[in-house]
Formats: C-alpha cells, sequence, structure tokens
C-alpha cells in the first residue's frame, strides 16, 4: 500500500481521469459507438446502464437493435471491458490518496470489485445478443446480478470517497487548529520573556539610580 500510495499522485490521478472522459468520449462517438446504437433503437439505453434486467426488456431493446445494432453493441463491449479497468483505478487511487493507507486496506479495494462484476455482467450480456432470440432465463438472471452488483460497488466506492473526503479534512482542520494553538502558546511564552526581561533592566536602572 505504500507504493501505490507513491504512486497515485495528484498527476497520476489527474492522467488516469483524462483517460477515462477521452475513452469516455471515444466510446459515444466511435463508430459502432454508443450514439450509434441508442440512435437504431430510437433512443433505448444499452442494457448496461440498467441495474435489472427482464426478458421482455432485453427482447424489446435487442429487437429494436435490428442485426446491425447488435453487431454494434457486440463491438462496444470490447471496448467496455477496457473502461471498468480505468475508472475502477481512478476510484481505487483516490481512496489511497484520502485514507492512506500504511497496509492492506478493504475499503481501497471495493471499485475493484465493480471492475470485476462489470466484467461479468459484460460476458453475460454477450451472451445473451448471441443467444437472441431465445435468452437463456440463467443467463438472465446472472446479468442481472452482476449488474446490481456493479452499481452497488459503484456507488458504495463514491460513498467511501465521500467519507474519506470529509475524514481527512477534519484531519487537517485538526492539525491546522493544533499548529494555531501551538504558535499562539508560542507568542504567549516569548511575550511574558520580553516582559520579564524588560521588568528585570527596569529595576536594574532603578538600582544603579
Amino acid at each position: 500500500m505504500v507504493l501505490l500510495r507513491k504512486f497515485f499522485t495528484p498527476i497520476i490521478l489527474l492522467l488516469i481521469f483524462l483517460s477515462w472522459v477521452a475513452f469516455g468520449v471515444w466510446m459515444f462517438i466511435a463508430k459502432g459507438g454508443y450514439w450509434e446504437i441508442i440512435q437504431l433503437s430510437n433512443g433505448a439505453i444499452i442494457p448496461d446502464l440498467y441495474a435489472i434486467h427482464s426478458r421482455d426488456n432485453l427482447m424489446e431493446i435487442f429487437s429494436d437493435w435490428g442485426k446491425q445494432g447488435r453487431l454494434y453493441y457486440i463491438r462496444y463491449q470490447y471496448r467496455d471491458f477496457i473502461y471498468p479497468i480505468i475508472y475502477s483505478t481512478l476510484l481505487s487511487g483516490i481512496l489511497i490518496r484520502l485514507i492512506r493507507p500504511k497496509s492492506f486496506n478493504l475499503w481501497v479495494m471495493v471499485p475493484m470489485l465493480a471492475m470485476l462484476f462489470d466484467f461479468a455482467e459484460n460476458y453475460y450480456l454477450r451472451v445473451l445478443v448471441y443467444d437472441f432470440p431465445n435468452l437463456i432465463p440463467n443467463n438472465i438472471l446472472y446479468a442481472s446480478i452482476f449488474s446490481s452488483l456493479k452499481w452497488f460497488t459503484v456507488l458504495f466506492s463514491f460513498i467511501l470517497i465521500y467519507i474519506a473526503y470529509h475524514n481527512r479534512r477534519r484531519q487537517y482542520q485538526s492539525i491546522i487548529k493544533k499548529n494555531k494553538e501551538l504558535r499562539q502558546k508560542r507568542r504567549t511564552k516569548k511575550s511574558i520573556k520580553r516582559r520579564a526581561e524588560k521588568a528585570k533592566k527596569k529595576k536594574k536602572l532603578e538600582e544603579v539610580i
């Protein structure tokens, strides 16, 4: 964890964030990307954005896509196996920067669970596209489970970041307060010392006079 703390510098996190944005834009506008898929389905969103799947919903989406749309989605899925790696690394890096663990910490690994659930979701959705129109109920169930787990862990990751940020902020404010109190004590001691020295000098002058 110490090595990861050193690796995830603000510059590295910024580069990962920019990569996440750039890759997301590419997935949206590239040939066979999200934009072309939703055009073929009259604006219907892709199954990846659902937390729960049903046979009727998937049948409707796959039917609206048509053969070309389903082909685009298969190509889109190749990119979607890279996207989870980027966002999970970014979220874990932010947590590591905020929590600063000195040893293994389970909380910073939560985004990596989201990545694994995303991979599993992608696999089962791909299988369902290949199986269309003969969708197997178990595959729909597995896709739905992994989609729910993915979105839960992503949401939980943001909650952890929020909590870690506020804890870090409180620690920072506490340090500032302690430093301020310490400086105040030092100034008070110096002031008392100066007054004592002045009083001593004044006493000596009075004795000379």
